[in-house]
């Protein structure tokens, strides 16, 4: 009798075997298939989910001052007046940005210019129709008056005379529509600070949020 074992060449071993089994060659393709749908459906829902906020929703827009010129200033000398008391034309310069993929229109709107928490001016904005992806300047002249005839609070314009800087506050809002697939109300709040120089009788700063 032979000492001699049979041995086998070539052929595939127990494991090979065994992960053949488990997964067979067409379910791996049916698997990789199936991610590669998955991932073509998700980047389908994003461009879409993209394109309806493009076309659908509005984008916030922005109202500035870009320019405010100083005309007419009258102001009385504190030091022979208890009634302090300041006057002026403003002729401004308003910018609105419209970010958005078609027109923003507003109709005439108003805001009001504060001294010191009081109203002494109103803005008055014409309506107008601002195009998809641009900004509009538009004029606005209005004039400002303050008199304060009360002796507990003059001490404040007295003072404010008296150095030569006087605080405006400017507030506005733009109440319109951004005409996409959809009508979307949009609002445009216009908030800018300016220092009046009295003694050069120009604008020193002038700052917008």
């Amino acid at each position: 009798m032979s000492g001699y074992v049979n041995k086998t060449y070539g052929g595939k071993s127990k494991d090979v075997d065994e992960a053949c089994a488990i997964y067979p060659p067409k379910q791996r393709d049916v698997i990789g298939k199936v991610i590669i749908l998955t991932l073509i459906v998700l980047c389908i829902l994003l461009c879409l989910f993209i394109s309806i906020g493009f076309y659908v929703l509005a984008k916030p827009l922005k109202a500035s001052l870009t320019s405010v010129a100083l005309r007419n200033l009258r102001y009385n000398d504190t030091s022979t007046s208890s009634s302090p008391y300041f006057n002026a034309t403003l002729a401004m310069k308003i910018r609105i940005e419209n970010p958005n993929f078609s027109f923003f229109e507003f109709p005439t709107s108003k805001g009001d210019i504060m001294y010191d928490g009081r109203f002494v001016g109103e803005v008055k904005i014409n309506g107008q129709r601002v195009a998809s992806y641009s900004a509009m300047k538009t004029e606005v002249r209005t004039e400002v008056s303050y008199r304060d005839n009360q002796a507990t609070s003059s001490v404040w314009l007295k003072n404010d005379i008296k150095r030569g800087l006087i605080i405006l506050k400017i507030e506005a809002k733009l109440r319109g529509e951004v005409h996409l697939v959809a009508l979307n109300e949009s609002t445009v709040n216009l908030k800018c600070l300016m220092y009046l120089n009295l003694k050069d009788e120009v604008i020193q700063r002038l700052w917008c949020k």
